[in-house]
């Protein structure tokens, strides 16, 4: 009995060892090298090997990292840098609300300058073609002309005065 159990387990033992050739050729297969990092598939998940990769007994002497892991990292990283994004927005949102209020408050400065300038300004051409001599208006055409040329200027002068904007504007703070 003991010759028959002898070959069996040689027979086995040779199975074993030509299996484990055959593994290891097809892990050698399967290692992949992606951007200087060799990545060790495993059904547990992949192992990635960021430095030292020792190809002749086929292992990690560095820093490595399982692929769950990078993962968690990387999501990690991510939610910081929107994090920092989200504060950066947030920043300048506030910026730019304080620009806006500042260029909404100048505006209504020059505004408020505008219209008294503008007041004596038709006013100061109302006072002028009322001084023109009664003489010279007794001719119904020069009246006339006078009264076209006075509606005229004024226009022009309303058209380059600044006009507040149409619509509610926001309060002032």
């Amino acid at each position: 009995m003991n010759r028959p159990l002898g070959l069996i387990l040689s027979v086995l033992m040779s199975f074993l060892f030509v299996s484990m050739i055959e593994v290891s050729s097809l892990e050698a297969q399967n290692l992949e090298a992606y951007d200087g990092k060799v990545i060790l598939p495993s059904t547990y998940g992949d192992l990635i090997c960021f430095e030292n990769w020792n190809a002749d007994a086929r292992r990690c002497d560095g820093s490595s990292i399982s692929s769950g892991g990078l993962a968690a990292l990387s999501a990690l990283r991510s939610a910081d840098t929107l994090a920092e994004i989200k504060t950066l927005l947030e920043s300048m949102n506030k910026n730019l609300a304080a620009n806006t209020d500042a260029m909404l408050h100048l505006q209504t400065s020059l505004d408020r300058r505008a219209i008294p300038a503008n007041e004596s300004l038709v006013g100061a051409i109302n006072d002028r073609f009322d001084a023109i001599p009664a003489g010279i208006l007794k001719n119904d055409a020069v009246k006339e002309a006078l009264q076209r040329l006075r509606e005229d200027i004024l226009k022009e002068v309303a058209k380059r005065t600044p006009q507040p904007p149409s619509g509610p504007r926001p309060p002032l703070k």
